[in-house]
């Protein structure tokens, strides 16, 4: 059986340089070239198709089988790139080089990766990038470049230095407001070259705090930064502002929109007050619509950015059977064995996303509702004996993680982190970010915490070893 394997790659190879389907047009064709050549022996087209699915490179629903000559060609024509380039992206690569891979018949960078990814060699293959060394990260590539340049930079620039990189992945990394900012000549500079006049910025603090004391806040007008605008001059006024805000001023004071307030003022208070009257409007309630209870949570003055406050306060005594629907603890049902019996298949002893359950077939009936993972949720949160809902925040978009009691986190950093090596994700920035949003874990890419996420990753690596 093995030399008849060996026979129908062969064939493959010498008759479908561009791919072949599993279907049955190609297949067909295929024991039909083999009868032919070995006319005493017959194969069936389920076993041409087992050979096909097992052997062949998937992609766009064609399988490929590129020749032993044709990867050695590849991989050494990828040792010369990265021989001269820290950093190297399947796309780029694949775009840049088009006449050779369509010569060795690599019409995609999927299939080059794949290729790569099982060849023999001394390299790193990620999802997204490949380079000669395992500890590389293109923001401190792009670091080092600034360093070097000790000026400005323009993404052309950039994409000089690093020409198998795409510049949309450039831009990812230049869009941390934390360590890059566009400059007025659209260009870019790191944030560790921003200079600061901290007297100026001393003598508008004590400003800030007299306006506040005599009308409750302060705004631009009332305080002077003009002389680190002066240090400054590539550096927008208002980017220079949020700068000084956050590094200087925001252990201090609460920014909304222009205004600056005391921190732990009168309006932090006031929240508090509305919580309470919140409670109370919902414990008065037996059903209670998503639109009725936002409507007058705005009436108490807590807006769109308290939403979580919202949503954790009715969920502390409703049962959230849709988006739309709260109903009353009391008013709900759950058979709860037969509900955790329903999740096992779903969770399997790991973690999942909430919308990892992805039918309620299984699921007992629950009189006057029917299963979503809204009412899933509030099921997870108060009723399971054996698994437990956590999310960054309450939410209206089934963000969010179902997993074991068993398994103890000691927050929801901790669940994400484990989550990304339990399902072996690269630990690079734009993959673990993009893995959490598409799966549901998270609601929305914050870099700030994608980074945090990779750090608990790696001392939990370091842990078990």
């Amino acid at each position: 059986m093995l030399d008849t394997m060996k026979n129908v790659i062969e064939i493959i190879k010498e008759n479908f340089p561009n791919g072949i389907r599993d279907d049955f047009i190609d297949t067909n064709k295929v024991s039909r070239i083999y009868s032919a050549s070995y006319d005493s022996e017959h194969i069936s087209r389920n076993y041409i198709v087992e050979i096909i699915r097992a052997n062949g490179i998937e992609d766009g629903g064609r399988f490929y089988f590129i020749s032993n000559e044709a990867t050695e060609n590849i991989r050494h024509f990828l040792d010369e790139i990265l021989s001269a380039n820290s950093i190297a992206y399947y796309t780029k690569i694949h775009e840049k080089h088009s006449d050779f891979f369509a010569a060795t018949h690599v019409f995609s960078p999927d299939v080059l990766k794949k290729i790569l990814q099982t060849a023999v060699g001394g390299h790193f293959y990620f999802s997204e990038f490949c380079s000669a060394k395992r500890a590389v990260r293109l923001d401190y590539l792009i670091a080092q470049i600034f360093t070097a340049a000790k000026t400005s930079l323009s993404l052309d620039d950039l994409q000089e230095k690093l020409p198998y990189v795409p510049s949309e992945k450039i831009l990812e990394v230049l869009s941390d407001a934390k360590k890059f900012l566009p400059t007025s000549a659209g260009k870019f500079i790191p944030f560790s070259k921003i200079q600061f006049d901290t007297d100026e910025i001393d003598a508008a603090k004590k400003q800030i705090s007299l306006y506040i004391d005599k009308v409750g806040y302060a705004i631009p007008e009332d305080y002077s930064l003009s002389s680190n605008f002066a240090l400054n001059p590539e550096v927008a006024e208002k980017d220079m502002r949020n700068i000084i805000y956050e590094k200087f001023f925001s252990e201090n004071f609460t920014k909304r929109g222009k205004r600056l307030f005391r921190k732990g003022g009168v309006k932090i208070r006031n929240a508090k007050g509305a919580t309470n009257q919140l409670r109370e409007f919902i414990a008065e309630q037996n059903e209670l619509s998503a639109d009725k209870l936002f409507a007058f949570a705005e009436t108490l003055g807590l807006t769109q950015r308290e939403t979580f406050i919202i949503l954790t306060v009715a969920h502390e005594q409703m049962v959230r059977v849709d988006k739309d629907l709260f109903v009353k603890d009391a008013l709900i049902t759950f058979d709860v064995d037969e509900v955790d019996k329903a999740l096992r298949p779903f969770v399997k002893r790991k973690i999942i996303p909430l919308r990892g359950v992805t039918s309620f077939t299984g699921f007992p009936p629950v009189e006057g509702y029917s299963w979503n993972l809204f009412l899933l949720e509030s099921f997870l949160r108060k009723y399971s004996r054996k698994y437990v809902y956590d999310a960054p925040a309450p939410n209206s978009v089934n963000a969010g993680a179902i997993y074991p009691k068993s398994m103890e986190f000691a927050d929801y950093l901790d669940v994400q982190a484990t989550v990304i090596l339990q399902e072996k994700v690269p630990l690079e920035k734009s993959v673990v970010g993009e893995f959490l949003v598409s799966q549901g874990y998270r609601a929305t890419r914050i870099d700030k915490v994608t980074e945090r996420v990779i750090i608990r990753a790696q001392e939990i690596i370091s842990e078990r070893h």
